[in-house]
């Protein structure tokens, strides 16, 4: 029996979705048996194709990159191969988090070579269609890397505002996400849970991120503000699905709520 394991993943969510696990989704379809190794809160994303899921959450480095600085991913890997009883043995192939191309311009349709195997990323609509639960979705991203970048509280209840009688919810971890009063607190809700909430949802609004990212992989049209070199990664190298998508740079990370909200009004019904 041909046996895969890959992973451990320690990077960033939004890089796991479009430099990672689609990858591995196409590499095994090469093989018998698949183990993932993942952050806990991932596993949903490999369930069709995932034989067994290893969570492996590590202690210390850093998270917000697809580059996983400071991070010995070989000891990770020893660390979560003995911690979970992995077996190992001659038909087993190790796949390790690696760069994929030159990301995040690597498009979602470039070829990798992982040993014997040249793979073509195979990425699916994740959720089920289902009764709309929510109208919008935010993520007010909340971090402390790149704090500035983050849009003010401010910024979002008038925001809310302007979307008027609608049901709308927050989004993302609740260690670097933000929620306002009055709309529902998705943050931390299971994955499998929320890619149905995404997939039946009208629109989604936030700032570059993961969940941002993962709205696309569900087919919710979105609503991005961030630098200008991010658009051709939201409308074209990292939107495989060809999922509606308003990019808007003119403000960088800080356009007015209102600013938004017009151009959400002049872009829902095209």
């Amino acid at each position: 029996m041909k046996k895969l394991i890959a992973g451990p993943w320690n990077g960033e969510f939004g890089w796991e979705l479009f430099a990672w696990h689609a990858y591995i989704r196409a590499l095994s379809r090469k093989f018998d048996h698949i183990t993932i190794i993942s952050r806990d809160s991932s596993r949903a994303l490999y369930d069709d194709f995932a034989d067994e899921f290893v969570g492996y959450n590590p202690d210390g480095g850093l998270s917000d990159s697809f580059f996983m600085y400071n991070v010995d991913i070989r000891e990770c890997f020893k660390d979560a191969v003995l911690k979970n009883e992995i077996k190992l043995d001659a038909d087993t192939s190790i796949i390790l988090p690696r760069r994929i191309g030159i990301p995040p311009h690597t498009h979602y349709t470039q070829c990798v070579i992982f040993g014997d195997y040249t793979v073509k990323p195979e990425y699916i609509c994740f959720g089920e269609n289902s009764i709309k639960q929510y109208d919008y979705i935010l993520h007010i991203r909340d971090r402390e890397l790149r704090k500035e970048d983050n849009w003010s509280l401010e910024n979002w209840y008038k925001l809310v505002d302007l979307l008027g009688d609608k049901k709308i919810a927050c989004i993302g971890t609740k260690q670097e996400s933000g929620f306002i009063e009055g709309t529902a607190d998705l943050r931390g809700i299971e994955l499998k849970k929320l890619f149905t909430i995404l997939k039946n949802a009208d629109c989604a609004f936030g700032s570059s991120s993961g969940p941002m990212h993962l709205a696309s992989l569900c087919g919710l049209p979105h609503i991005i503000w961030s630098i200008p070199q991010n658009k051709i990664r939201y409308e074209e190298n990292w939107n495989p699905l060809k999922t509606k998508v308003l990019f808007n740079s003119d403000f960088n990370w800080h356009p007015a709520p209102e600013y938004i909200y017009e151009k959400f009004l002049g872009w829902k019904d095209v």
